[in-house]
């Protein structure tokens, strides 16, 4: 079933984000907004000018034009002024609409002042929506001056209520659809001179309150020849006690300034667009084909992790690199693609592969040595993958059965199986108690190391050994117990320790590899152990290099010198009796 269910699941986890695409747009906003945090302010368009009517500007106490709203009349005069001083174009961020304040002969000195200039001023609409006795009322507030050029200040924001967006023609038309035409034109595109298309235009916004250059009306004549030379000026309110201060990446930023910023990016050609929605699609569909392939190869968990994270920063790299030439990508689908589908692939390989190391543990632990099954798991090395082995020092100890063949080969396979196997569990505990390492099974021998693969000093190596041996020899008391009960014979071993260098590591095959020891300390360990059937009293015999490792640690019986089969020259032996500490 889970090799149906799973595939199911990394696929759907593919294709859930793209599912999704409508309501991952907030998690889009979030990020456009920290890149533009992090990528920091960006200097104006060198043919824009905002002339800003500050804090300083509506104080009575500072300024000679007193508080705001100023007579339509002054403003003419102001804009006037700037455009007799070679201004290209002045923009009213403000809007006109109604009888001035200060009454119709203020409108009359406006628009006689300005008559000169009409056809260089693009005059300001906004559309206010708004709740009124539980119904909502649009108005469309905007210059009764006619035949000029009205442009319509509203932005787009996104789902946080922060502007991202000069809106296209298809929505203007959209919610101007209960006014009469003409409709006016997106005012940032109409100011810049450049023709608005139906999509939305995403404002490369220059960053906080503030940031920007400005000129205040004190200043127009201050500035120096030239300064207002073929300049397109902007016109409006950047104080924000006089209100329309707008949610930005950068924070709080007046109406004004956000103008400036999307005008600027237009001049110079810069700005955020949206794909076509057929090329997006096809995007998409290329990005999860993209996804299911990369994911589907990997055949273990960490092959599958490594494609999914590649694909993960390849989609922030690719999100990131198009929002900084100028194109909003769904990152966010298109990082979850594989994060979702990579995610669940990645966990469903790693819940398999951890019960087959399991398994595989369990099975090699009944094996080889778990001493030697420790320190494969701790190192990580190739070694244990290689053939070769190096030289080192170790406690050789070996053990047989005596007279255990001829018993055999009267006995029924079954039976020997069974005795054989509760003999070596009886004899392999001591040596795993006292961290040695259990090398192989011979027949009815067991041979064992104590100091490889890991090294505690001769001494200690020897000690252990000599424990190991007392041990086996109380472990066969206790089964002969048994086995008597059960009206078998009991069992005698004889055991044989020697201490030398070897060379320790991987015997065989490429194919097949055992860990294991060589050496004439191997040899000697198994002619101890032969010497036994000569001492039947001293079942425990240990060479003279063995002895002088433990001094007064153990008592030994010398049994003399022996020449043993292939060593050159006879060896002294001594039986152990007993070791003197515990």
């Amino acid at each position: 079933m889970n090799r149906i269910i799973i595939p199911l699941l990394w696929r759907l986890g593919i294709l859930l984000p793209l599912l999704l695409l409508p309501w991952l747009s907030g998690l889009d906003s979030l990020s456009r907004q920290l890149l533009f945090q992090l990528r920091g302010p960006r200097p104006i368009a060198e043919s824009l000018t905002l002339l800003a009517i500050d804090e300083a500007s509506v104080d009575p106490e500072l300024s000679e034009f007193g508080r705001w709203p100023w007579p339509r009349a002054l403003q003419a005069e102001l804009v006037a002024r700037v455009l007799e001083l070679g201004a290209q174009r002045v923009v009213f961020n403000i809007v006109h609409s109604g009888i001035s304040p200060y009454g119709i002969e203020d409108d009359e000195a406006f628009l006689r002042r300005l008559k000169p200039w009409l056809d260089r001023v693009v005059f300001t609409a906004h559309l206010v929506e708004q709740k009124r006795d539980g119904m909502e009322e649009v108005q469309l507030r905007q210059t009764s001056i006619p035949d000029v050029a009205v442009g319509l200040s509203n932005t787009v924001l996104n789902e946080f209520g922060v502007v991202k967006a000069i809106p296209g023609l298809r929505i203007l038309r959209e919610r101007l659809a209960d006014f009469p035409p003409p409709y006016p034109a997106p005012l940032a595109h109409l100011a810049a001179g450049i023709n608005a298309a139906d999509g939305i235009y995403g404002i490369d916004f220059l960053g906080p309150a503030g940031q920007l250059p400005l000129v205040t009306p004190q200043d127009i004549d201050n500035l120096g020849d030239g300064f207002w030379s073929n300049q397109v000026v902007v016109f409006g309110a950047t104080a924000p006690t006089l209100g329309d201060q707008l949610e930005t990446p950068f924070g709080l930023v007046s109406g004004s300034e956000v103008l400036v910023a999307a005008m600027s990016g237009l001049l110079e050609g810069r700005g955020f667009r949206e794909p076509e929605p057929l090329v997006l699609g096809g995007l998409l569909l290329l990005w999860t084909l993209l996804c299911g392939w990369r994911i589907g190869a990997g055949s273990v968990a960490l092959i599958t992790f490594r494609h999914s994270l590649i694909l993960i920063v390849l989609a922030a790299g690719v999100t990131v690199a198009a929002w900084s030439w100028g194109w909003w990508l769904p990152g966010t689908t298109l990082v979850l693609a594989p994060l979702l589908g990579g995610g669940i692939r990645t966990l469903a390989q790693y819940r398999v592969e951890n019960v087959q190391r399991r398994f595989l543990k369990s099975v090699l632990s009944s094996r080889i040595s778990p001493t030697l099954m420790q320190d494969m798991l701790l190192s990580g090395q190739e070694m244990w993958t290689q053939l070769g082995g190096r030289r080192t020092h170790c406690v050789v100890l070996f053990t047989d059965l005596v007279g255990f063949t001829a018993r055999s080969s009267v006995m029924e396979p079954e039976a020997l199986f069974q005795l054989l196997n509760r003999y070596f569990e009886a004899i392999a505990a001591p040596v795993l108690a006292e961290q040695g390492l259990l090398d192989k099974f011979i027949g009815d021998a067991l041979m064992a190391e104590f100091g490889v693969p890991q090294h505690r000093g001769e001494r200690e190596e020897a000690l252990a050994a000599v424990r190991a041996a007392l041990a086996m020899q109380d472990n066969l008391s206790a089964l002969n117990v048994d086995l008597e009960r059960e009206g078998l014979e009991p069992l005698r071993q004889g055991i044989g320790i020697h201490v030398g260098e070897v060379i320790a590591g991987n015997l065989g095959s490429s194919h097949r590899l055992e860990y294991t020891v060589i050496g004439a300390p191997v040899n000697l360990a198994s002619r101890l152990e032969s010497l036994t059937r000569n001492f039947p009293e001293h079942p425990i015999l240990m060479s003279d290099a063995v002895r002088t490792l433990l001094g007064d640690e153990v008592q030994v019986e010398s049994l003399g010198r022996h020449q043993v089969k292939g060593w050159p020259e006879p060896i002294e032996v001594f039986g152990l009796i007993r070791l003197n500490r515990p």
